[in-house]
């Protein structure tokens, strides 16, 4: 493996153990600190909507700062939303908390790189292998992230501000491994007159792939610590389900390069959704701890593999300039329809509750299929 992976792999454990507490604690602060219980997720929505408008910039900023650059500046500013956080819970204030989002949504969009940094160090087939070790970065982050969260979630007068304390601490160590790893030189931005419309179908089938399952993902993770509360658990009891949820976003990674490289990027991908809707299936099942626990665990294995593999379909695209150009619009489409279901994720469960979100999650998984199942057997051969 190259050393850029290994780097960029440490970096996203770190970006992602400081982002499992926002994802642990950031429905339930919000709920504390909203005018009304429908807005608990806006602060998410923030976060995911500044991912949404930097992506279409960020192959410019790439290009002029390059891989190094733009990475350390996303992690300080990832800093200075946790500390924002801090302030603002510690402050009782709603709005500030949800500019805290916007500054990590900020780190996020630069850690979406992290997987194509890694796949420009190598070539070939070791793409989808870099990929998966970059990702495999999050299987440390499930165990640990959540871990922090709980147990300096009362290590302060103030709920959660201790949690979030931690998180900004994480963020900072990324800035050292990024101003010494060896990281690969970014491709020139590509030019406006790259012809990207019509989109390439195999462009087409990642990004609904990688538009689809982190909807769906986000929604039942967004709502299942308030689905918790609802049930009479509590805060230490969402923050383990998360950890389980984190860990199956990311332990597959272990296999599923070798996954992809055997049976290619779209029967992984496949496979994805049938898993998730087996996760949602499980959560209607029961409202028990365990089905929670189980639930989670089973929608994050099947992100994994739909994120995985419409991500390497991206990086198979032949020409640099196109591939650049396609890599930021599929980010753009992903967090736009992210932010969108994060904002609304919170009023559908007030309004419809934690059932209605699992049915609504099924009910897209079987739109993806009905509708690509055609063009199916033409991109097995992409």
């Amino acid at each position: 493996m190259s050393a850029s992976a290994i780097c960029l792999g440490l970096c996203q454990f770190l970006f992602m153990a400081a982002v499992a507490v926002g994802i642990a604690f950031n429905s339930l602060v919000g709920k504390q600190l909203a005018p009304s219980p429908s807005l608990a997720t806006l602060p998410f929505l923030g976060m995911m909507g500044a991912t949404a408008a930097l992506t279409l910039f960020m192959p410019k900023a790439l290009s002029r700062l390059g891989y190094r650059g733009v990475f350390i500046l996303g992690a300080s500013l990832g800093a200075a939303g946790c500390a924002l956080a801090t302030y603002s819970i510690w402050f009782e204030s709603f709005a500030l908390f949800c500019l805290a989002g916007a500054l990590i949504g900020v780190y996020q969009a630069s850690a979406l790189y992290y997987r194509f940094a890694a796949a420009d160090a190598v070539d070939g087939p070791l793409k989808s292998t870099a990929i998966a070790w970059v990702l495999s970065g999050g299987i440390a982050a499930a165990l640990i992230g959540p871990m922090i969260g709980k147990n300096l979630l009362h290590s302060l007068p103030v709920e959660y501000t201790g949690a979030y304390l931690a998180a900004m601490a994480l963020c900072l160590l990324a800035i050292p491994v990024f101003a010494c790893a060896p990281l690969p030189k970014r491709q020139a931005a590509p030019s406006s007159a790259v012809a990207w419309w019509p989109l390439p179908r195999i462009a087409v089938q990642a990004m609904l792939f990688c538009t689809v399952g982190y909807c769906l993902m986000l929604m039942v993770m967004l709502a299942s610590p308030l689905a918790m509360a609802g049930c009479g658990f509590h805060a230490g009891d969402a923050a383990s389900v998360i950890q389980w949820h984190l860990l199956g976003m990311f332990a597959p990674s272990l296999m599923t390069g070798k996954w992809i490289a055997r049976w290619g990027a779209p029967a992984v991908a496949w496979t994805g959704v049938g898993v998730l809707a087996c996760g949602c299936l499980v959560a209607l099942a029961s409202p028990s701890l365990l089905a929670f626990h189980a639930a989670l665990f089973v929608v994050g294995v099947g992100w994994n593999f739909m994120y995985m593999g419409g991500s390497t379909l991206l990086t198979l695209i032949p020409e640099a300039p196109l591939r650049s150009r396609l890599q930021a619009i599929n980010e753009f489409c992903t967090f736009s329809a992210v932010t969108l279901a994060s904002g609304l994720t919170g009023w559908v469960y007030a309004q419809l509750g934690w059932q209605a979100i699992l049915l609504m999650g099924i009910a897209l998984l079987a739109a993806l299929f009905a509708s690509q199942w055609s063009r199916k057997p033409a991109l097995q051969q992409a």
